[in-house]
């Protein structure tokens, strides 16, 4: 592969093929260099790095205005039945429309957690962001196990144990 300058022009063209691609992959591709070569900048130049973070931003909010277009408005979807494209009078494929409600649960969820997201602590439901600390949740979900642990009378596993300790006292039936 033929070694490019790495110019404030070739910079641009990755940041634009960031924010319309939201892959880092592929924009390193379209524009000719390494992952290598921008994750240096990145790391390396602050104006870089807020630039970059701006073009995810804005592939972040493509990819939500998507998302929100295919589970509000819906897509149109051909009609295949028996393996075959349904077709009306003028040959022209049936179409039906579709709705996403993984979509729209998604989009609740994100944009209205403390209301759409079960199971989610009151701190993690209640976060501004999609995405919660898997650790945190697990964290409160031991405590409050724990919690139930110390206000029952005998725990499940301690009462077998009794009843078994008992039982291995008491001589056998002989018969």
């Amino acid at each position: 592969m033929k070694k490019h300058r790495w110019t404030l022009h070739r910079q641009q063209q990755f940041l634009q093929y960031l924010a319309e691609t939201g892959c880092v992959w592929r924009s390193v591709k379209l524009v000719g260099t390494s992952a290598a070569r921008v994750y240096a900048l990145r790391h390396n130049d602050p104006a870089f790095r807020q630039a970059w973070d701006e073009a995810e931003a804005i592939a972040a909010d493509r990819l939500e205005a998507e998302a929100w277009r295919r589970a509000v408005e819906g897509f149109d979807e051909p009609v295949v039945s028996a393996g075959k494209l349904v077709r009306d009078d003028d040959d022209n494929p049936v179409m039906v429309r579709r709705y996403s409600d993984t979509l729209l649960l998604a989009l609740l969820r994100a944009h209205r957690p403390a209301r759409f997201t079960k199971g989610l602590p009151a701190s993690a439901a209640a976060s501004t962001t999609a995405s919660f600390d898997v650790r945190t949740m697990l964290l409160a979900k031991l405590a409050q196990l724990a919690s139930q642990i110390e206000t029952e009378s005998r725990p499940l596993l301690e009462g077998r144990s009794e009843e078994r300790a008992r039982a291995e006292t008491v001589p056998a039936d002989p018969k």
